[in-house]
């Protein structure tokens, strides 16, 4: 068991194999190489990625196939080589959003996804070079496209998600959620 004291969550026990190792870390930290994955809750899309090295950092993630279904990440294999992914579903594929004091200007960082391969809870941050994404991808702006494909009220209930993520991440400044 590892015991980190955070902000967020105050003490949290992590067992060890539920550690997420990334060896390179992230983009801006790169010291920071053990993670945990935690729920927001359970009817939540979001995903907390607590640092274990340091407990007052914490990032949000979403799988981006959510609001964009037609999001891929186009890799080589030495990009990923060190991942040991054996089949294309050991691998997850989450992206770091921000949120703001107002959720209709939530965004995801498309452009440097994190690759999780599910086996060995190795990961690892990408930089894709498709100029198709941005640091800055506009989540709502996505899901209203969808909707208005699909003509569903899927808008709405992501404007609720997100009010309700937001009530649980006031005090998330600086850690990519400002």
């Amino acid at each position: 068991m590892i015991k980190v004291m955070t902000t967020r969550f105050g003490e949290i026990e992590v067992k060890h194999e539920e550690l997420l190792e990334l060896p390179a870390g992230l983009i801006g930290f790169p010291e920071l190489k053990r993670y945990v994955l935690l729920d927001h809750d359970k009817e939540s899309p979001f995903k907390w990625l607590q640092s274990l090295d340091d407990g007052a950092i914490a990032f949000v993630l979403i799988n981006p196939l959510l609001f964009k279904p037609d999001y891929t990440v186009e890799v080589t294999e030495a990009e990923v080589s060190d991942l040991e992914i054996k089949q294309e579903e050991d691998a997850v594929i989450s992206v770091i959003i921000t949120i703001p004091t107002n959720p209709q200007n939530m965004t995801a960082n498309l452009k440097a996804p994190l690759v999780f391969n599910l086996q060995n809870r190795r990961g690892k941050q990408l930089v894709l070079n498709q100029a198709a994404y941005t640091t800055r991808h506009n989540i709502m702006e996505e899901i209203k496209k969808q909707s208005a494909a699909a003509g569903t009220s899927v808008v709405q209930e992501a404007i609720e998600k997100a009010k309700a993520a937001q009530v649980g991440a006031k005090d998330i400044k600086g850690t990519g959620t400002e």
